[in-house]
């Protein structure tokens, strides 16, 4: 039943053997210290009777007879008669009977310590083994809590032969695995790192030069129409090929986890009017209105530049699913375990088929009459949101509009 590689099992099952081994010797000495014991009490009590006899004249071979001599039941059944006449029966309390009381009072106690001791061995023994496992456990505790913080060259204490020193030398080879893991992922995500940074450059280069020329040919004002529509179909799709490549660069960079976010704490009402100005240029183009309301009081901690990618991206995303003369409401509360931005709009809603897919990469909807974009600013904006400690959900109603919630915890502003 015990583990043959626990010696630790074996040593207290050993110790508690032992015990119960001394447990059984001693309990037979004190029985038979009580035989001796209840031998003495029993003669000295048939000498006060025989002595008793004696002195009221009965012959002394008379007395000898009656406590040598075979005695029939008959006999005993008459001596229990008269007996119980005197009070003398079964039943009746030790204290009518000195010797016995004594007797039951002086083993009643020697069993008491005896067991007592006894117990406090057992329980000894019991606790130092489990003190002994517990420390290991706690020390391990420890050891993991310290490789999980970043230290791994940390390992746990294998070299006994119990089954909690196998388990140790287990937990030591997952976190020689998890270290070259970590290692290898540091390494990819440099390599990631540089191969984003030269694809940067490399798409920018070109992508500047198209822009260029393009501008070029507009100035040049050609009296084409043809031409010049051409050029500027060409203009649109040159910033939105540099807006979805710039996307693209920015969610790679998150993934490769190459991003730090800069956390500053300030006020959420003066950098939501930012994302509000940023975009209200093309609102007003389109005839459409982006209201902000948002207590000054309201504080948090955020890094401006990226949480405004993730907003603006949402505010993006109102503006092309809604139509002239409607509008975008952007708000901000606070309560003791929450800040909230919430951003409606009264549009064409979300179709209940694409509700659960809107965050999920390069997803199109067969509903959406957004034929440009490519699924990737929710996305992105979804991902920000997430690695500020917050979270994103959206509720929405075919021809009724959109609310996004992006909640952050209290505790993630600290």
């Amino acid at each position: 039943m015990l583990g043959s590689n626990d010696n630790n099992l074996k040593q207290q099952a050993v110790i508690t053997i032992l015990i119960l081994l001394g447990m059984i010797i001693t309990m037979q000495i004190v029985v038979m210290q009580m035989t001796e014991s209840y031998k003495e009490n029993m003669m000295t009590h048939d000498a006060e009777i025989a002595g008793h006899l004696l002195s009221h004249g009965v012959n002394t071979h008379q007395i000898r007879m009656a406590f040598t001599d075979q005695k029939v039941d008959e006999a005993v059944i008459n001596g229990a008669a008269l007996l119980k006449t005197a009070g003398y029966q079964e039943g009746m309390a030790n204290s009518l009977l000195p010797k016995v009381d004594q007797f039951y009072q002086k083993y009643a106690v020697i069993m008491l310590v005896f067991t007592s001791v006894f117990s406090l061995f057992l329980l000894a023994v019991f606790y130092f083994f489990a003190f002994q496992r517990n420390k290991k456990l706690e020390d391990a505790g420890k050891k993991i809590q310290r490789f999980m913080d970043g230290d791994a060259s940390i390992r746990l204490n294998d070299g006994g032969e119990d089954k909690l020193s196998v388990f140790f030398s287990k937990v030591n080879t997952m976190a020689t695995a998890l270290t070259v893991h970590i290692e290898k992922e540091k390494h990819h995500r440099i390599f990631l790192k540089e191969t984003i940074s030269d694809i940067s450059h490399q798409l920018k280069t070109p992508l500047a030069a198209l822009q260029m020329y393009n501008e070029i040919i507009l100035d040049e004002k050609t009296g084409n129409k043809v031409v010049e529509d051409f050029v500027q179909k060409s203009q649109r799709e040159l910033l939105r090929m540099e807006n979805l490549i710039q996307n693209l660069l920015k969610l790679a960079k998150i993934d490769a986890g190459t991003i730090v976010l800069e956390k500053n704490s300030r006020e959420l009402k003066p950098f939501l009017e930012e994302c509000r100005i940023v975009l209200m240029t093309r609102a007003e183009r389109e005839n459409k209105k982006i209201n902000l309301v948002c207590d000054l009081s309201i504080r948090m901690s955020f890094d401006e530049i990226w949480l405004g990618e993730a907003l603006e991206n949402i505010i993006k995303n109102a503006l092309d699913h809604t139509k002239e003369t409607d509008q975008i409401e952007i708000c901000g509360v606070e309560n003791s375990l929450l800040i909230e931005i919430t951003i409606k709009d009264n549009g064409a809603g979300i179709d209940p088929e694409d509700i659960h897919h809107i965050f999920e990469r390069f997803y199109r909807s067969r509903y959406s009459k957004d034929h440009q974009g490519i699924g990737i600013g929710l996305a992105l904006s979804k991902t920000i949101i997430e690695k500020h400690g917050g979270t994103i959900t959206v509720y929405s109603e075919l021809g009724k509009g959109t609310v996004f919630h992006v909640i952050f915890p209290k505790l993630t502003n600290l």
